[in-house]
């Protein structure tokens, strides 16, 4: 199969590209400026089937040339994973400290960001015989579940997310693309820190293994890395 990565540089999305490639799918991996150390690595050992493709979410433009350069090299895409996101520096502050300015990137990449790309590969997407989306969201996101007292900008984001979700799955039913929003879990990445539950690795492990078991008839939804339905 052929698979898109946003955020493929680091954290969930950096493993979902390695156990996809270790399954022998041909990946896509979307990349920001910055450190491809481990990707190149990649690279090395799988050639052909890793294509690094620049794409900044926060760009129209970059996400409209990253479409452009993967449609040179197939004229499919079956799966597409929307894993890039960010936390604002100041997320963590009480609401009087924290600065409300900080939230308006951190909306544009983690919520308009899966949209812009949807967008610019839809005609990719449209060419599979069976293409599905997969959002990373995050239970921060739901409503039903919020217990938080701080993180407006990255809780606000995945809300606005799963809306995004909603509205893909209704909007694509007729093209039969289902899409999903999934909470991977507390991760030991830069953004989840050390001292989280899960390593990456298993949990990219598992998040393909539960996408494999996804069905078109329950696009639309937002799962855990179980499987189990949450709560908008």
């Amino acid at each position: 199969m052929n698979v898109l990565i946003t955020g493929a540089t680091r954290g969930l999305g950096f493993f979902l590209a390695k156990r996809y490639l270790e399954t022998g799918n041909k990946v896509f991996a979307g990349t920001r400026q910055g450190n491809k150390e481990e990707l190149l690595a990649l690279k090395e050992i799988y050639d052909e089937n890793l294509a690094l493709i620049t794409l900044e979410v926060d760009s129209t433009a970059s996400v409209n040339e990253a479409a452009a350069a993967v449609k040179k090299l197939t004229d499919h895409v079956d799966i597409l994973i929307n894993s890039a996101a960010i936390h604002a520096d100041s997320s963590f502050d009480i609401l009087e400290e924290t600065d409300l300015d900080d939230c308006l990137p951190v909306y544009n990449i983690n919520a308009v960001g899966p949209l812009r790309v949807v967008k610019a590969f839809l005609p990719l997407l449209k060419k599979s015989d069976g293409a599905v989306i997969y959002n990373i969201s995050s239970e921060s996101g739901s409503i039903g579940m919020a217990k938080r007292v701080k993180e407006f900008d990255y809780c606000m984001s995945k809300a606005a997310l799963n809306m995004a979700v909603k509205l893909l799955s209704n909007y694509l039913k007729e093209d039969k693309i289902p899409v999903y929003a999934v909470q991977p879990g507390w991760m030991r990445t830069d953004m989840g820190g050390p001292n989280a539950d899960l390593d990456p690795y298993e949990t990219a492990d598992k998040l393909i293994k539960l996408f494999a078991s996804l069905t078109s008839g329950s696009a639309g939804i937002f799962v855990d890395n179980e499987g189990n339905v949450l709560p908008w």
